[in-house]
Parts: C-alpha cells; structure tokens; sequence
C-alpha cells in the first residue's frame, strides 16, 4: 500500500488569508498530496506582539478551510504548553501517522531560516520541504545557503506559484482602521468583527458570547452559512441606511434552530402556542424561521423585536415586512457560498438598489419555479409577492425588468 502523502501548513495564522490557501492549493496539486492539514501555533517561539489569541486563531483557520476538500485544522499545537517548536510537531505527527511521507509547506524566508530551528538536522529526517518562493528568478534551488542544507540532508521542491507579498501585518492594520482587506474570507472577516479581534469593537455587542453555542449548535456548513449571512446582511444595513449591528446579529443567528429535528421544532412551537400554518409546522424548513426567534429570545438572549422578526418571517417573508425583515430574507439567499440559481445574480444586483424590488423579484422567481414543478407554492410566498407589487414603484419594476434581460 502506498504511503499517504501529507502536507503540513504550519504558522501564525494572525490571520489566515487567501494567499496561504493558494499555497496549500498549489502544494496539494503539484505533490499529488492526499491532504493538508492546517497547523496554528499555540506559543510561537518568535511571534508575539499583535498576536490574537490560539483559539480564535484556530476558529479562523478552521472556518477559512472548512468545506474544501482535503483540507482540515488540527488543534495539536494549542493542546501543549510552553513555547511549541516544528520539530516536536513534526515527531508526534510521525508517532501518529508511522505510515505517512510528510511534507512541510514553508515560505523562501523560512527556508533561510532554517538552521535557526530547534534540531534542524533531526527536523530534515522527519519532512520533504515545499518552498514557495518570494522573489522573481529561478536560482533559488542553486543558491549556496539551499546548497548547504541539502547537504545535511534537507530535501526540497519548489512550487511553481508566482511571487506574492501579502502582509498580515497591514491586513491587522486594515482591519483596525474599520477597512476591509482583500484577501481575507468574509467569514473569517465576520467572525474578526463579532469577536473584536485586532483593536476592532466587538459587533454586534453579547455575539462574543453567543457564538461557542452557536457552534456548538449547528454544523460546520451551517455555521459558515451563518457568519456569511451576517456579513452580507451588516453590508446591505449599510447601503439601505439600516442598523448594521441590528442586521449582523438576526443574520447570524437567523438559523439557530435550522439544526434541530422536526419534532423538536414543533414541540417549541407547541409550547410557545405559535399560531401557524399546516404548512409551516410540517416543513423544517420553513419551521425554523419562527421557532429560531423563539430560541435567539430564550437561548440567546435577544430582546430586540425588529432582530426577532427578521428571524422569525425569513423562511416566507410577510406582509408589511420591515427593510431589516427584506435584509436578512436576501441576505440569506444571496450569501457568497450560495450555488448558483437562475435569478441570484439578477438578485444581488438589485438587492444593492432596492430591496423591495430584489425581494419581488426573488418572490417571483421562486413561485415560477415552484409552479414548473407541479407544486402548490406557500400561501404566504403569494401573499407576500402580491403584497411586494403593490408597494413597488413603477420605475422600479421597470429597472429590475430591464436588470432581467
């Protein structure tokens, strides 16, 4: 049986951006690596100052590489005390794995670095090293420093990806000024925000506290989908002159019971004497809407009514919605992560001008669709449509048909 080859991304992660996954794309692809496991220091020998603490450094590398294939965190270096060195890392791993070829994903700085390590000579028995390079030019395989360390028996590749500086120190200093960087996930940005990581003000205030249930709660996909509801909702409150911490916080916990089992579901909404339709109690999917205001109430805490009714009303819209009640309705279908459909680009477009006419149009697009297959769409979905083409402004039925075409 063929070893397993495992790449190792070890670093700071403070924090994680695209240009580390980039990398671990590239060595995944060129080394015909099985996976890659993510790495974050608990206690670096060398980095310290602006440093965010070793659980949110995980939770953002967790959150950046959940969902791509072959990809994974591990918590092994926050779960040992004192200062943590590669070489140590790189014995468990092998302990671990007896059967596996390691190899270590290291920048060109690192690699001069090298024989500054803890037990560089033990540490070249124990991975191959996979160089990203920092500079232009191909002689970095024949410089005389490479040259030396192969002679004590370092092992190198170098990935073809093209040169990129990318600072994490002016991410960090982006992030404080309340810019939003290129480069980082939204839903690592998100959770930056709602933990106040990196001199911002925890957003929305208490969500600090909220979300180790939250994770507790829902499952990974769910959870990310929660934190890119939260950004898109905090970006449309902006645009639309709405509250934006009221916004991030019903679009992070709009789903807070979308985990639950059914007959969970209609237990809370039995002993809350939740006035609802057939439809809706026998429908997790619509369920969810208003027992997940019940739960962000009794669970969470929020007593906001406007937050509450975002979360309640987002599965079918009502009547009379309010712009935070449409934000977080969009929100939750325009997200980053959602797959493609025939009208979400057309949605997001006007969500970013209008959100009755993005919210009419989305209406519309799901009852057409609803229709082509043969089933009877929700009493309130029309209701609300209707509702939508009576409060729509001529002209802006006009530029969201002519957005259409």
């Amino acid at each position: 049986m063929p070893k397993e080859r495992i790449g190792i991304m070890g670093g700071s992660f403070n924090p994680i951006h695209d240009r580390h996954i980039e990398i671990a794309v590239c060595a995944k692809n060129e080394q015909k690596l099985d996976r890659v496991i993510f790495l974050p220091t608990g206690n670096p020998p060398h980095k310290h100052e602006g440093l965010a603490g070793a659980e949110e450094r995980f939770e953002m590398t967790r959150l950046a590489v959940s969902g791509t294939a072959g990809f994974t965190a591990s918590r092994m270096e926050l779960e040992r005390e004192g200062v943590i060195y590669t070489v140590d890392t790189l014995m468990r791993l092998q302990k671990q794995m007896p059967n596996a070829d390691l190899f270590y994903i290291i920048g060109e700085d690192t690699l001069f670095d090298l024989p500054n390590w803890r037990r560089p000579d033990k540490v070249f028995t124990l991975c191959r090293f996979l160089v990203c390079r920092r500079s232009t030019g191909d002689g970095l395989a024949s410089h005389p420093a490479v040259r030396e360390l192969e002679k004590r028996g370092a092992r190198f590749e170098f990935l073809s990806l093209p040169p990129k500086d990318v600072s994490a120190t002016a991410i960090r200093e982006a992030i404080r000024s309340g810019a939003e960087p290129a480069g980082v996930k939204p839903q690592v940005l998100e959770y930056i925000r709602l933990m106040g990581l990196y001199g911002t003000p925890p957003s929305p205030p208490g969500a600090a506290q909220m979300y180790p249930r939250l994770r507790q709660t829902l499952s990974d996909k769910r959870l990310q989908h929660s934190l890119l509801v939260a950004s898109t909702a905090r970006a449309l409150a902006q645009k639309h002159g709405v509250n934006p911490e009221q916004a991030a916080l019903a679009g992070l916990l709009h789903d807070c019971a979308k985990c639950m089992p059914l007959a969970s579901l209609q237990r809370i909404a039995r002993e809350n004497r939740l006035l609802l339709d057939k439809e809706t109690l026998q429908s997790e999917n619509l369920l969810h809407g208003p027992v997940g205001a019940v739960v962000a109430e009794r669970e969470y805490g929020v007593s906001d009514p406007n937050v509450l009714s975002a979360i309640r009303c987002h599965t079918t819209g009502k009547v009379g919605m309010l712009p935070l009640d449409m934000i977080v309705f969009l929100s939750d279908k325009i997200e980053p992560s959602r797959r493609s459909y025939p009208a979400l680009e057309v949605v997001r477009g006007l969500a970013e001008k209008s959100l009755v006419a993005a919210m009419s149009y989305s209406l519309e697009s799901t009852l057409e669709y609803v229709r082509s297959q043969k089933t009877t769409p929700h009493p309130a979905t029309q209701r609300v449509a209707d509702w939508l083409k009576r409060i729509q402004p001529p002209q802006e039925a006009e530029g969201a048909h002519a957005l259409c075409k």
